[in-house]
């Protein structure tokens, strides 16, 4: 299965060496089991910052060690059917995804956002196939994973507190604790949320797939 899109992008998979990126070799068997209960909503994404029995599987225990030195971790879900980039969000810390089903993400580098502007055609495309588990490093740009299929669902471990109300509240592209967003002109809901506009060019759409 290969991801499709309606620009011009480079497709890497966590073979290929990136600045942004690593692979994270773990079993994910208990987490892609446990993925199997999610329950989907009729359109768009959900988003579950914690999820306590996800939290204790070993498998998530070992990214706590391997990835964040033991800092504490949160580790919930994303999932749905969404298939446009509609922005970039970035952490000042590593991110964990696990692939519970094949799904690509759009990644950048922050290095890249000048002004608060970020310019769509300097992205890239991860593909993660199922099972597969990716750290993306403090600075990379990436929002939701896109579905390789009817839909997509993916572990995220990221240090605990991680996209919390801001006790001194919103300010420009900081959203959330360790939160910085930046996000489309087309991504509407983004915009009624707040969120700053600052992501130029191609709002970049997952097409389809097929068996190459």
């Amino acid at each position: 299965m290969k991801p499709h899109f309606d620009c011009d992008i480079k497709v890497l998979t966590t073979e290929d060496e990136s600045p942004l990126f690593g692979r994270v070799d773990v079993d994910t068997t208990e987490i892609l089991r446990l993925a199997e209960g999610l329950e989907y909503a009729a359109e768009g994404n959900t988003y579950v910052a914690s999820d306590p029995v996800l939290e204790e599987i070993a498998a998530v225990r070992e990214i706590e060690r391997k990835v964040f030195a033991e800092l504490p971790v949160q580790a919930g879900w994303c999932f749905g059917k969404n298939r446009k980039m509609n922005g970039m969000e970035w952490h000042k810390s590593s991110e964990t995804v696990v692939a519970c089903t094949d799904c690509a993400l759009i990644l950048g580098d922050v290095k890249d956002v000048i002004d608060d502007v970020y310019d769509s055609s300097r992205a890239v495309a991860l593909y993660l196939k199922r099972g597969e588990a990716a750290e993306l490093f403090s600075g990379t740009l990436h929002l939701a994973p896109l579905p390789v299929g009817e839909r997509f669902a993916a572990a995220i471990i990221l240090p605990a507190g991680t996209n919390s109300p801001l006790k001194g509240g919103i300010d420009g592209t900081l959203r959330a604790v360790n939160k910085w967003l930046l996000v489309h002109p087309e991504n509407e809901a983004g915009l009624r949320a707040g969120g700053k506009a600052g992501v130029t060019g191609t709002n970049i759409t997952l097409t389809g797939y097929d068996d190459e």
